[in-house]
């Protein structure tokens, strides 16, 4: 969990703590180390998105999405770190998602290779994040099998994807 802390002070600093976010995609590889990837917006309100990288210690940014506001409130397709998800739930996902993968698909050890956090682009609700999806995918150690499970935003597992 420290280092799901640690991320949160880093896209403080980086993005602010009023920046909202689309999508958050972090991926953990042995060579690569961290990579993450963010979909984020200045505050709740903003008329645009940009897309940035981070890989080998350094930001980069990729693009800049302007979002049609006549479509859809760009405060329904984004969410917060400090407010709407709180990033340090996903360690619980990744250990309920460990236990699902050793009780249903019968793996004694797996690691977490990726974690994605979406908004899903959906007509509007009462509740904004009922469209917020994590999936996380994790690898076995031993044949390097890789494992996609689906949790909404309180951290109920939703099931393995195929």
């Amino acid at each position: 969990s420290r280092q799901f802390s640690a991320l949160i002070d880093d896209l403080n600093k980086k993005f602010s703590q009023k920046a909202a976010y689309n999508s958050i995609m972090l991926s953990y590889d042995k060579l690569m180390g961290n990579t993450l990837l963010v979909k984020v917006s200045p505050d709740i309100d903003s008329t645009y998105m940009e897309e940035w990288l981070f890989m080998n210690g350094k930001w980069d940014k990729k693009s800049t999405i302007v979002i049609d506001i006549e479509k859809q409130k760009s405060s329904e397709m984004l969410f917060s770190i400090n407010g709407d998800f709180d990033l340090s739930k996903i360690v619980d996902m990744i250990e309920v998602a460990k236990e699902k993968v050793i009780s249903d698909k019968k793996v004694k050890n797996s690691g977490c290779k990726s974690v994605s956090i979406l908004m899903k682009n959906i007509e509007s609700s009462s509740n904004k994040m009922d469209h917020l999806i994590i999936y996380i995918s994790l690898e076995t150690s031993d044949s390097g099998a890789l494992y996609e499970l689906s949790f909404d935003s309180k951290g109920n597992f939703e099931g393995f994807l195929e």
